[in-house]
């Protein structure tokens, strides 16, 4: 089950890099989240409750609910935009699979008896394949959504590097996310008051 779990996230990956509408990055993010919660639910049921509950908690209600639904309200009164970036449909296909390939080798050629090659291939696939929706895109929302792809991939490098205290480094991942979504939503809502779109070309008209 945990082995199905994780290839179905590496194909949202695909999925993520492919997609061409801002908008579908929110259901893409809502599932992802769904299959981090089966993953730490299925990973660290040896652990005890408390720290098993704080885990599952905040995977279901901050990543799989409430980031989604926020993104969603950032995005709201926005209008359907195209992918602006110069890699476009079946060319993210194939560098987001080579991507995978390459996490799988490296992960595969470490021999670390506590690594768990499944693990550490999709959360060093996620992490690379956050920057190139990064690199391969202009707009801020964008922006937003690799980082968000990057640190649903710590969140799986720390399962891959074993579960020995997840309450810290998950409590700290919990942190991050929140204080990030929350500066870039801000932040966004300054920005649009003065500029039409939110590409990060516009930042350049910035002035002190």
């Amino acid at each position: 089950m945990e082995d199905f779990i994780i290839i179905i996230f590496i194909i949202s990956l695909i999925y993520l890099a492919k997609a061409e509408m801002i908008r579908s990055y929110v259901g893409l993010l809502a599932f992802q989240g769904l299959l981090l919660f089966f993953t730490a639910y299925y990973k660290l049921q040896e652990i005890d409750v408390v720290h098993l509950s704080f885990i599952l908690i905040e995977t279901l209600i901050f990543k799989a609910l409430f980031v989604p639904v926020f993104f969603l309200r950032i995005i709201k009164s926005k209008n359907h935009r195209n992918n602006t970036g110069p890699v476009k449909g079946y060319y993210s296909v194939l560098i987001s699979s080579i991507i995978i390939a390459i996490s799988f080798m490296v992960a595969h050629n470490m021999h670390d008896e506590h690594l768990q090659v499944k693990y550490f291939t999709a959360a060093i696939a996620s992490i690379f394949v956050g920057l190139f929706i990064a690199i391969n895109h202009k707009d801020i929302l964008t922006h937003l959504t690799s980082y968000l792809v990057i640190e649903n991939g710590i969140f799986l490098l720390s399962l891959a590097l074993g579960s020995e205290m997840p309450m810290f480094v998950n409590a700290a991942i919990l942190l991050d996310i929140f204080t990030s979504v929350l500066i870039m939503g801000i932040f966004f809502n300054r920005l649009k008051d003065y500029f039409q779109n939110t590409e990060i070309g516009t930042l350049s008209n910035l002035k002190d």
